[in-house]
């Protein structure tokens, strides 16, 4: 190597990397060569090899103090035959076997890249070998992977250790004079982990802030005792006026996103210790939501007389508080029990019920949808200008649809009777379009923002509106037009998907059974009305009954219906059992009676509890206390008249087609 760089004129002194003497287990030496040239031939003769101990170079850096996990290193600038260089480096010892200083550097990095040249880590650390190799000096940064797997950031300053050498310009005639040389004998280098140099000002960062927060506590104290006597006194005295405001504007806030609470209930119920001012305004918030509560108590209860007797004076309350919440609310339910009233008395052939005729009927209902949806669009404008895309608004805009949606029901049902046929039945399908649009909207608007959709509401939601459309199609409105179908899908999608987590959210309160029989019956109404095809409605109608160990009466009932359709229907079909002697239509017949008697008996039971939960609700009514204690109409009846025409009544009013409100 000496002779092949005097030759090549890089320089006339080569020093060797370190190794072990022959024979000398623990001494390492270098040695240093210089070629002996023919003063008059220039010819290489031979070279001159001094051999020296560097232990204490080596010695000294292997001592220096560095931050945790940094290193000295010290490399040739030439590879041995072996390409070994290093002289110093972390975890290197001469007395071991040699190394490239990129195989001690980047030693974990091999564990992840099956090829070292393509590993980043390598990419980054070579240019600065490069530049060690070549004598320069400066400083770079890289990072590698460390001992325990994951990626350091290293810091690194290098600089060239260079032995000044003098050289005869003719050793023939030293008169001639010499030439200094600057050879390069090693590279040296500190390195630093970023982690390891931080580690050293950790326990003075936590000194400093052990003392900081000292002196901000102690301070804190001062300021905190030195007005603490002011706080308690000027808190006595404005607290007895401020709690109660405070209390009311949160109630009045939950009542405009009709999103009442529990707590709000017991506040409005239970708060006392206001001034006579404020307690006045509870008790009629109190009154108003008892009101409305009462209302869908009776109504539910298949009082229709007594409810809509109730609706009607809360509604002239309401108008006269000048409250357009409560306003719109009642508007809504009055417009449903309009509806319901007009299906009792088609139902039942009865001219007039709650002292109204049908075109009474139709009059009123059309009027109180209208002014619901009114003031709903006027509200809903209110909180997009205020609020934008908040979860309120779009909670208001589902209240909306559900008015747009209740209004098309009480349309399309009562077409026939209204003044306008045509322009009634227009609406009603604007009102449908107007829904699917604003539900579409909804779901949108949710998932751009980020908001969490109740999946169960929203479910219930779409089986509610499957279920309207359906009672328009018995009434002979086109499937088509109302886009029945691809809702079914929908819902049975969201349905299958939900299925494959037993823990979903849509069956924490309805089993997976639950659900599928709910969607099986709308399966099966839509089978028969829109496809015309019993056969398909008691195939669907069959699985319940055969798959299923626990089945809701409604679902069942409906499921033995399209199966005594179906046998009366298909004497042609090959799929028809055989029964010449008629015992399976029996047989059905008798299960469609017990079902009906059942339904009887517990319509019986629903009015007696329902109607001792709307008495609970009057007693909260201590300035109507008696007037809706009885009907005169009903008075009238018998009681077994009475009991049918509840029973009537509560077919209409949980048919789930609509949507009843409260605050």
């Amino acid at each position: 190597d000496g002779k092949a760089k005097a030759d090549s004129g890089a320089g006339h002194l080569h020093v060797t990397s370190p190794y072990l003497f022959v024979g000398e287990e623990e001494r390492v030496g270098q040695s240093a060569t210089s070629p002996l040239m023919d003063p008059n031939t220039n010819e290489h003769i031979g070279q001159v090899l001094v051999d020296y101990l560097p232990n204490s170079i080596f010695t000294t850096l292997n001592d220096t103090v560095l931050a945790p996990g940094g290193f000295p290193a010290l490399i040739t600038p030439s590879s041995d035959v072996l390409g070994t260089d290093t002289v110093v480096g972390p975890g290197f010892s001469l007395d071991k076997e040699g190394k490239a200083i990129e195989e001690l550097v980047l030693l974990d990095d091999k564990l992840y890249c099956e090829d070292m040249v393509e590993c980043s880590t390598w990419i980054q650390f070579e240019p600065i070998l490069t530049d060690m190799k070549a004598g320069e000096s400066g400083s770079a940064s890289f990072t590698r992977t460390g001992p325990s797997g994951t990626e350091e950031e290293v810091d690194i300053a290098f600089s060239p250790v260079i032995v000044k050498s003098f050289r005869a310009l003719n050793s023939s005639n030293m008169a001639s004079g010499v030439e200094q040389q600057d050879m390069l004998i090693y590279s040296l280098a500190l390195a630093e982990t970023k982690g390891g140099v931080t580690q050293s000002f950790q326990s003075i960062d936590g000194f400093v802030t052990r003392e900081v927060n000292i002196c901000i506590v102690v301070l804190s104290l001062l300021i905190f005792f030195s007005t603490i006597l002011v706080i308690f006194i000027a808190n006595r005295v404005t607290s007895s006026m401020t709690r109660p405001i405070l209390h009311l504007l949160g109630l009045i806030k939950d009542i405009n996103r009709m999103n009442l609470t529990e707590d709000d209930l017991a506040m409005l119920s239970e708060y006392k210790g206001s001034c006579r001012e404020v307690d006045s305004v509870y008790q009629t918030m109190e009154m108003l939501y008892t009101v409305v509560r009462f209302a869908n108590s009776t109504f539910f209860a298949g009082d229709l007389e007594k409810a809509y007797t109730i609706l009607k004076d809360s509604l002239k309350l309401f108008i006269r508080l000048g409250n357009s919440k409560a306003i719109a609310v009642a508007s809504n339910n009055f417009g449903n029990t309009m509806l319901t009233i007009y299906r009792t008395m088609t139902a039942s052939g009865e001219e007039e019920m709650c002292g109204l005729s049908k075109k009474e009927v139709v009059a009123k209902g059309t009027a109180y949808f209208a002014h619901a949806i009114k003031l709903g669009e006027e509200a809903y404008d209110n909180f997009y200008n205020e609020q934008g895309w908040s979860e309120e608004c779009l909670s208001f805009m589902q209240f909306l649809a559900n008015r747009y949606f209740n209004r098309a029901m009480f349309l399309l049902t009562v077409k026939d009777d209204h003044q306008y046929p045509k322009e009634a039945e227009a609406m009603g399908f604007r009102d449908i379009q107007i829904t699917s649009d604003m539900d579409l909207e909804i779901v949108d608007q949710c998932l751009e923002m980020g908001f969490k959709i109740n999946r169960v509401e929203r479910y219930d939601l779409m089986m509610s509106r499957i279920r309207g459309k359906l009672a328009l199609i018995k009434l002979g409105y086109s499937p088509v037009e109302l886009d029945i179908e691809e809702q079914i899908k929908g819902c049975f999608r969201d349905l299958k998907n939900a299925m494959k987590n037993p823990g979903h959210e849509l069956f924490e309160n309805v089993s997976q059974a639950g659900r599928m029989q709910t969607l099986d019956m709308t399966l099966i109404k839509y089978l028969a009305l829109a496809k015309s095809s019993p056969k398909d409605a008691a195939r669907v109608a069959i699985r319940m009954l055969v798959e299923d160990e626990y089945v809701f009466q409604d679902a069942m009932q409906e499921a033995i219906k399209a199966l005594l359709i179906f046998m009366n229907t298909c004497s042609f079909d090959d799929t028809c059992p055989d029964d010449e002697d008629g015992n399976i239509k029996r047989e059905l017949r008798a299960y469609d009676a017990s079902l009906e008697a059942v339904f009887m008996q517990r319509a019986k039971s629903c009015t007696s509890i329902n109607s001792k939960a709307a008495g609970s609700e009057r007693r909260r009514m201590r300035s109507m206390r008696g007037k809706y204690e009885t009907s005169s109409s009903s008075s009238m009846k018998g009681k077994e008249e009475e009991e049918l025409s509840r029973t009537s009544i509560l077919r209409e009013t949980f048919r789930g087609d609509f949507t009843m409100e409260t605050f």
